[in-house]
């Protein structure tokens, strides 16, 4: 057997063993649910309602609060979120008015002809990579000017579209850092500056100085491409230095009650994205992370505004734990509330139970008195549901009362019940009552064949009496032809089989007893006799004032009809109608060897108070 194969069959085991334990388990809760539903049936009514009230208190509290504890933990986040999203636009606008003031100041330079022309005009210096030196002054006055308006800004290079370099600082940082550029470098090449030509004269921000980006310091730079606002052609490349202070006046402000929460700014498009974090630097890479992956539902809970000047996303984050202790201070309310809630559920429930009881006990110990000999309730119930019971139950012993000195005075005609006794042992209803007695017997003793055929028979019996009526519909007739044919096929293991069609006339009367002879003479004449099954088809259609009903079977047949005509079944129906329908109505018969026989039936249709109708 190889590895795969015995690994196979490893999991297959491991499989049904966890199915086999979860069958188990549920096997298991059912079990302890079906023994708790035994104890509670076994208690006091007054225990059952105590006990169901008070399951479903707790059950409605648990909810209630589960479900407040929930929605009021949202709404804290939610309410937090809404909030500082409205705080870092705040914040945003800030950044945006303080920049704004930097961004047209830089824009200015291009209305400066001076300041053009020694950019432009620089095409006969053989200094490498500096500018003139009258073009240098030019220059560095016009930019010296535009750095001293904000003193924010840290330092501002200018570089043409020759490669021409000119640094300008405020001492922040050493001029060492730049001489790599007045090498062989050529510095028109970095990704920056292609990045501010796509730009075509818009500022392009960065998180940290593009200039010396190893240097871990304290600004950020913009990169502008100069662009000739005479010819649209770019003249070259601006880049200032801000000092990240201006991020701190924009979030330095904001006083919040809450020890977890940050602000930062993000350039998720910068090799370094944490532009600004205003807390605890050992978390910032932890933050940072869950944020720019997108993992916003883990430990920390994320708010953002998107700075459009800037392309920044300005975020707060806050610890959910820190929110969570609100959360946390509104469950233990409800917690409380929810005792407080079943304390008084208990007082209540036992009130009402009480209540409700009240008149269960009157019921029950009315009904141990009877039982105990007293046969006159005097007892009084209310209007409720148990108290009509009581009502009802007080009228049925008083009623019984009298019944019962009634039955006394009865025993005076003791011959004449005994008289009764007997016609009742001869009449049909005892008959069909016995056959009822013999039919559940059947069922107790599990024989279905002969409880339905009993039942069968008693149906039979009913619908012969018809309740003394010597009409019937067409209906209960069929009903009694099926009874008959469910018995004789339980006789004959279902060899004959019966359509009926009496659509349309299943309403109309007609006398009883007429239809079903036919039925028996062709089964036992032209069925029985025949090898395999049969069918035995009836149908009944009315014609203006006459019903024609035809019984056809697709038996034997019978050569000498004559035979038919002597049969007592056969001559009973034609006399019952010539009696009843008159002389003009009756019965006809056609057969052919072979082929089978059938017969027809024709009586007027009877108005609805039984008469022939006209």
């Amino acid at each position: 057997m190889t590895t795969g194969q015995q690994t196979g069959k490893y999991v297959i085991r491991r499989k049904e063993t966890m199915m086999l334990t979860g069958v188990k388990a549920m096997t298991g809760f059912k079990g302890k649910v079906r023994r708790l539903m035994r104890f509670i049936k076994q208690l006091k009514i007054k225990d059952q309602i105590l006990f169901a009230m008070l399951v479903g208190s707790m059950l409605s509290a648990a909810i209630l609060g589960v479900t407040v504890y929930n929605v009021s933990r949202v709404t804290i986040q939610n309410n937090y979120r809404y909030a500082h999203t409205y705080n870092l636009q705040v914040s945003s606008n800030i950044i945006d008015i303080q920049l704004s003031s930097i961004i047209e100041q830089g824009r200015s330079l291009l209305v400066n002809h001076n300041f053009i022309k020694a950019i432009a005009d620089d095409e006969n210096n053989k200094s490498g990579r500096y500018f003139s030196s009258i073009n240098s002054l030019t220059i560095n006055r016009a930019i010296g000017d535009f750095a001293s308006h904000d003193p924010l800004i840290e330092g501002v290079t200018i570089v043409n579209e020759k490669g021409n370099i000119l640094f300008y600082s405020k001492g922040g940082i050493p001029s060492d850092y730049y001489k790599k550029y007045y090498s062989n470098d050529n510095i028109l090449e970095e990704e920056w500056v292609t990045l501010a030509r796509k730009a075509k004269g818009k500022e392009v921000f960065y998180g940290y100085n593009v200039l010396i980006p190893d240097l871990e310091g304290d600004t950020i730079s913009y990169v502008k491409n100069l662009i000739n606002t005479k010819n649209s052609k770019s003249m070259g490349f601006m880049i200032v230095n801000i000092d990240k202070k201006l991020l701190d006046r924009a979030f330095g402000t904001l006083k919040e009650g809450y020890s977890t929460n940050r602000y930062m700014i993000i350039d998720e498009d910068s090799i370094y994205p944490g532009v600004y974090f205003n807390g605890d630097m050992g978390a910032k890479a932890s933050i940072l992370k869950d944020y720019i992956n997108g993992n916003h539902k883990g430990k920390y809970l994320f708010s953002s505004y998107l700075n459009e000047s800037t392309g920044w996303m300005a975020v707060n984050v806050i610890e959910r734990k820190e929110l969570r202790s609100d959360s946390l201070y509104i469950g233990q309310i409800i917690l409380l509330v929810f005792f407080i809630l079943i304390l008084f559920s208990v007082y209540f429930s036992r009130l009402f139970s009480n209540r409700i009881s009240k008149p269960l006990n009157k019921l029950e110990k009315t009904i141990q008195e009877v039982g105990e000999g007293n046969r006159h309730i005097e007892e009084e119930f209310d209007n409720s549901e148990i108290g009509e019971i009581g009502n009802k139950f007080k009228e049925m012993v008083n009623n019984n009362l009298e019944l019962r000195e009634r039955l006394l005075s009865a025993e005076l005609n003791e011959k004449e019940a005994e008289l009764l006794l007997l016609q009742a042992q001869i009449n049909p209803h005892f008959l069909y009552n016995t056959l009822d007695s013999l039919y559940f017997m059947a069922i107790i003793k599990q024989e279905d064949d002969i409880a339905r055929m009993v039942e069968a028979l008693s149906n039979t019996f009913k619908l012969s009496l018809n309740k003394g009526d010597n009409t019937i519909t067409v209906r209960d007739e069929a009903k009694r032809i099926q009874e008959y044919m469910l018995i004789q096929n339980m006789r004959y293991n279902d060899r004959f089989e019966l359509k009926l069609d009496f659509e349309g006339v299943e309403d109309l009367k007609i006398i009883t007893f007429i239809i079903q002879p036919f039925v028996e003479n062709a089964m036992y004449h032209g069925l029985e006799a025949k090898i395999g099954k049969g069918t035995i088809a009836i149908k009944g259609k009315r014609l203006e004032d006459r019903l024609y009903f035809t019984i056809r079977d697709n038996g034997i047949g019978i050569e000498d009809l004559s035979v038919l005509e002597k049969g007592y079944g056969v001559n009973n129906v034609k006399e019952r109608i010539r009696l009843f329908y008159g002389e003009e109505y009756g019965v006809s018969f056609e057969s052919k060897p072979g082929v089978g026989t059938r017969v027809t039936i024709v009586v007027p249709v009877l108005s609805k108070g039984g008469n022939i109708s006209v």
